[in-house]
């Protein structure tokens, strides 16, 4: 029973990092894509440094507190981190309506069924299971990205100079920057754990092999789409615009689904719900 609930908390934080690690793709060409055979070095630093801190909030957040000084600054900077990241995930939710929705104000509806959307998750009693989706969700696609043997095309022309490619260093510093960003999403998500209910390395384990699972597959799909997607703005949509109309809409539902779900973490973290 315990290592069922590890893996439904594992899920959890995968569910509430999913908006700001994995969807828009420009995070893992910046952390990742750059650093060509490097990335192989920080995707599984970064994987475990994740793994490690999650373990920690989880450990934190078992342990009964006082409301001394410390702990009240770090919740207000918690909240106020929390709504920088709800107003991010609500313009990339108005920036999906904009592109998709064919209507005068689509950026409005866009944000708004959005929220509407967090809002109900927030309610969700099985979290775990939109977890789960979310992950297989990604996955599947990262999966389909790389294996699809067809040429990206990109109709910009773009030089870049990668100046961090094949520079260790580099990876690994990287790497602790990326996974401390997530770590703090993926924290607001395992609030309300009882005291003993998950071990907390048993938790961080689980999150370090899904991240490391995903970002592996995507970082394959970038390599394969070339140099153009990797400095590309958009660079799961020059993927998918391989398979047309349809590749269009899948990406953009991508992105709305885990800006949704970070947003849902994020916004009862700023209402302590």
């Amino acid at each position: 029973m315990r290592e069922r609930a590890e893996w439904r908390a594992a899920l959890c934080a995968m569910l509430a990092m999913s908006g700001t690690g994995l969807s828009s793709g420009r995070e893992l060409a910046l952390f990742f894509g750059q650093l060509r055979e490097a990335a192989w070095v920080g995707i599984p630093a970064a994987s475990a440094l994740f793994g490690l801190l999650v373990a920690g909030a989880v450990s934190r957040g078992q342990v009964t507190l006082h409301g001394n000084k410390i702990d009240r600054l770090c919740r207000i900077l918690r909240r106020i981190l929390a709504a920088l990241v709800s107003v991010h995930m609500l313009k990339t939710l108005g920036d999906m309506g904009a592109m998709t929705l064919p209507l005068r104000h689509g950026f409005a509806f866009g944000a708004a069924f959005g929220l509407l959307s967090a809002l109900a998750l927030m309610r969700m009693k099985y979290r775990w299971a939109a977890g789960l989706c979310v992950v297989l969700f990604v996955g599947m696609f990262y999966a389909a990205c790389a294996a699809d043997p067809t040429p990206a095309r990109v109709y910009v022309r773009t030089y870049a100079d990668f100046t961090l490619e094949n520079s260790v260093p580099a990876a690994l510093l990287l790497a602790l920057v990326y996974a401390a960003l997530n770590a703090c999403a993926a924290a607001w998500g395992l609030r309300g754990l009882r005291p003993g209910a998950v071990r907390p390395f048993g938790v961080g384990i689980r999150c370090a092999g899904l991240m490391c699972l995903i970002l592996s597959l995507g970082n394959l799909a970038l390599l394969r789409g070339g140099d153009a997607v990797i400095v590309h703005p958009a660079p799961w949509v020059a993927l998918s615009a391989r398979w047309g109309l349809f590749g269009f809409y899948l990406c953009a539902g991508l992105q709305a689904v885990c800006a949704a779900a970070t947003l849902s973490v994020s916004f009862g973290t700023i209402i302590n719900r």
